[in-house]
């Protein structure tokens, strides 16, 4: 419509209509992944090279922005069984998420926002636990936080967390979440 009408352009409501369309895009392309987090295409994968482009990925999101990520992947993590498009979702909603709560609030002079990320094997699970150090989640919102439509974004659907834990759920794991002073931890067990 731009390109045939420029004039649109300049419209007082030109703008807020793009962003509630934009927006209903995205709740859509929520929903759809919600109703479909059982459908995984199941493959083994190479833990560590998988973990290496997803940290690569999400490090370049931080290149303008005062944000430390620190990643630790152990050497020789054993190859899981998952689908990696998904999971990839998974963990960059974790990890947009640990962005967003961050750069939501004010630090002390001395203090740095800072979020992680963390591979490693315990009894025999592979944890993967996203953190960070910014606004927290009131434990009474913290059980509710992987239900659909639960959110406290101002733009938000709510489904990101819902759709995370369909997913690591149906590919047999299991996601959790703590947060105390500040300090949130999700954690998704393989």
């Amino acid at each position: 419509l731009e390109a045939e009408r420029p004039d649109l352009v300049t419209c007082a409501h030109w703008k807020n209509l793009r962003q509630d369309m934009e927006y209903m895009k995205q709740l859509l392309e929520e929903l759809s992944s919600y109703n479909n987090g059982d459908r995984l295409n199941l493959t083994l994968t190479d833990t560590n090279s998988f973990l290496k482009t997803l940290v690569l990925s999400f490090a370049s999101s931080l290149i303008d922005t005062d944000i430390e990520f620190v990643s630790e992947i152990l050497p020789g993590l054993p190859a899981v069984s998952i689908d990696s498009v998904k999971m990839r979702q998974v963990l960059l909603n974790l990890l947009r998420n640990a962005k967003d709560a961050v750069s939501s609030i004010s630090y002390p002079e001395g203090t740095t926002p800072s979020v992680g990320l963390r591979a490693a094997i315990s009894d025999g699970f592979l944890i993967i636990s996203v953190s960070d150090n910014g606004c927290g989640i009131e434990s009474e919102e913290l059980s509710h936080i992987f239900e659909p439509f639960v959110t406290h974004k101002e733009n938000g659907t709510g489904l990101g967390l819902a759709i995370a834990k369909s997913i690591v759920e149906n590919a047999h794991g299991k996601i959790s979440a703590e947060s105390a002073d500040n300090h949130t931890t999700f954690s998704v067990e393989l």
